[in-house]
């Protein structure tokens, strides 16, 4: 046994490859080291360019997002804005009689359309995205309010204080809406809000007006409601003391 374990050596050490490996000595671990540093090379050389090439794209990615933003906000401002400027002028009228002696408004309630936005949608934020869409739906709504009004002929008093609540309302949502969109892009300001006449300053004007209307309604209802209800008791007083007099 010892004999071919000897014979096995002596086999391997004859063998071609080890007699290179003898014969170049430390030389071939150089090659190896050589190898192995030019295949980390090229591990690491196509690592860094897929990275790059991630950046380029992940920049390209935010900079359509950027122009997209801008296009669809300025698109949206200004339709909001002018949306808001011909609310403001509702929110002044009161209307003027025609040749049949009955009030009939003097400024036409505007549309809300935005099938002529042509920019992406979801460049804006969900948040933005829900709020500008939500306006067209209280629109509607205000317009089913405003068209269910008392009408009584010839001043239509209950249609143009509806008609008025309901637009100053949605110029003012609008107005609110426009601004959260300037900001959102790094726009300027407003021009709505330059000067006492300007649209933000009449629509706030109308809203705290009617606001205070509506208070002082509240109040005097309330009152009637309470005097309503004293009178009842006593009435109800009144009448169990006659009966209590019959028996």
């Amino acid at each position: 046994m010892q004999a071919d374990l000897i014979n096995g050596m002596a086999a391997a050490v004859s063998h071609p490859a080890t007699v290179q490996v003898i014969n170049q000595g430390p030389g071939i671990w150089g090659n190896v080291a050589t190898g192995a540093i030019t295949a980390v090379a090229a591990i690491a050389a196509v690592m860094l360019t897929h990275r790059f090439t991630l950046r380029r794209e992940r920049q390209a990615a935010d900079r359509k997002l950027a122009q997209d933003r801008l296009f669809i906000a300025t698109e949206l401002v200004f339709l909001l804005e002018q949306f808001a400027e011909t609310c403001a002028n509702v929110a002044k009228d009161c209307g003027y009689y025609n040749q049949e002696g009955i009030s009939v408004p003097a400024v036409k309630t505007p549309a809300l359309d935005y099938s002529v936005i042509q920019g992406d949608w979801r460049a804006l934020t969900g948040r933005l995205m829900y709020q500008v869409r939500e306006l067209a739906v209280i629109k509607s709504e205000a317009d089913r309010t405003i068209n269910e009004a008392d009408y009584w002929a010839p001043d239509f008093d209950e249609f143009f204080c509806a008609r008025q609540f309901q637009y100053t309302r949605l110029g003012l949502k609008s107005v609110i809406l426009a601004k959260r969109l300037r900001k959102f892009v790094g726009f300027g300001e407003t021009r709505l809000n330059s000067t006492p006449w300007s649209a933000q300053q009449v629509l706030w004007s109308v809203w705290r007006e009617e606001m205070k209307l509506r208070s002082e309604a509240a109040i005097l209802h309330k009152q009637a409601l309470e005097g309503l209800a004293i009178n009842n008791m006593k009435q109800a007083s009144d009448d169990v003391g006659d009966r209590g007099g019959l028996a």
